[in-house]
């Protein structure tokens, strides 16, 4: 089973670039790149439409990078980059902070419904005293000498070409 991802889609997105602010100002993303970051295809709308890229901390992507301290600054849809550039102290502070759900204590963890032991039955006095009479008789056929020999019995030709009631006749 796989590990459960905290956060939103694009949460491995705002990480990046909070990585990436401790060196520069400045980062151009290809639309692939980006889609190798979040590990997940970008939707219709991230490829086709500008109005997808604005900087508006009520969408699931514009909060990933507005809380990281970035803004897009330009992009491109027929080059398919975009262009974050990363915010001002000042600018960080204004922007108001999305409050987390907090995650409710009485909620349980989900625990599978107890199954009961298979109980494992003892065969009755009757079925252990078949199963040693099958074992004696079978053991006494070992034993016994088998002496008998089943024979074919002849066919309607032999009987009729050697008859036994029938002497033999000498041609001397």
């Amino acid at each position: 089973m796989a590990p459960r991802r905290t956060g939103s889609k694009y949460s491995p997105l705002r990480e990046y670039l909070r990585r990436r602010g401790q060196f520069t100002n400045l980062v151009t993303l290809t639309f692939p790149k980006i889609e190798g970051i979040i590990k997940n295809d970008l939707p219709f709308g991230a490829l086709r439409s500008e109005n997808w890229w604005k900087n508006n901390e009520t969408t699931s992507q514009g909060y990933a990078w507005t809380s990281a301290g970035w803004k897009v600054q330009s992009m491109d849809l027929k080059g398919r980059t975009v262009t974050f550039k990363k915010l001002v102290q000042e600018e960080t502070a204004q922007a108001p902070r999305r409050k987390r759900r907090k995650i409710k204590k009485s909620q349980k963890p989900f625990t599978p419904v107890p199954v009961k032991p298979r109980r494992i039955r003892m065969p009755s006095k009757t079925r252990i005293a078949k199963a040693i009479a099958r074992a004696k008789n079978v053991e006494r056929r070992k034993a016994s000498p088998q002496y008998k020999i089943k024979l074919k019995p002849k066919s309607a030709y032999e009987k009729r070409m050697y008859k036994l009631e029938a002497k033999p006749t000498s041609k001397d």
